[in-house]
This record gives structure tokens, C-alpha cells and sequence, in this order.
């Protein structure tokens, strides 16, 4: 049986990256509150330490299906991990059949 992960499309890794960042975020400002010993804080901590670990595993996938030559700009690296920001760009046919992540760019 093929695995359904593989019927991801590259918009869908950088959907689901940027929304795994923000969420990450936001439980990250929870636990700055939360009293240290609290139980808000303890599920926080485990909440973040699940996001890195499923983050992880996507990247993982990302970078075994998706393969180097059609990501010319090496964009892969920025979907899961760090704190880039990324967004929607115009783009043509030309521009997509040689790049999976055509419309799409970083922001500075």
C-alpha cells in the first residue's frame, strides 16, 4: 500500500510548514506566561516537543520525495525549520515545470 504522504504536494508541505511554525509560536508565548510548574505549562512543553518531532518527520519526507534538481533555489531547507517566512509569488509554466516551489519565495 502506498503511502498517502506521498500524494502531498509542495504546496502542502509549505501549508503545513508555516501553520506548524505559528502554531509552535503561540504555545511558545503560552509557556513564557504559564507559571513554570503549572500543568497549562507542562502540556505546553510537551505540545512544542511534539511540533519539532512531527516538523522533523515532514522535513524528512519533504526532502526524500521531493527531488534536488527540482528545487533549484533550495528552498526545501525553509518549509519546516528556521524562522523564514514564506510566501505566495507569481509565476508562469515555464517557471513550474523546472521548479516544484515556483510560486513561492522568501521573505526577508
Amino acid at each position: 500500500m502506498m503511502d498517502p504522504l506521498y500524494r502531498f504536494l509542495p504546496w502542502d508541505h509549505v501549508s503545513l510548514g508555516q501553520r506548524l511554525r505559528q502554531a509552535r509560536e503561540a504555545t511558545m508565548g503560552l509557556l513564557l506566561v504559564a507559571p513554570p510548574d503549572s500543568e497549562v505549562s507542562r502540556i505546553a512543553r510537551k505540545t512544542v516537543a511534539a511540533m519539532d518531532r512531527l516538523r522533523s518527520e515532514m522535513d524528512c519526507h519533504l526532502q526524500v520525495t521531493r527531488p534536488l534538481w527540482r528545487d533549484p533555489r533550495r528552498m526545501t531547507r525553509h518549509i519546516y525549520g528556521g524562522l523564514t517566512h514564506i510566501s505566495g509569488c507569481l509565476t508562469n509554466e515555464e517557471e513550474r515545470e523546472k521548479d516544484d516551489l515556483a510560486g513561492w519565495e522568501l521573505e526577508e
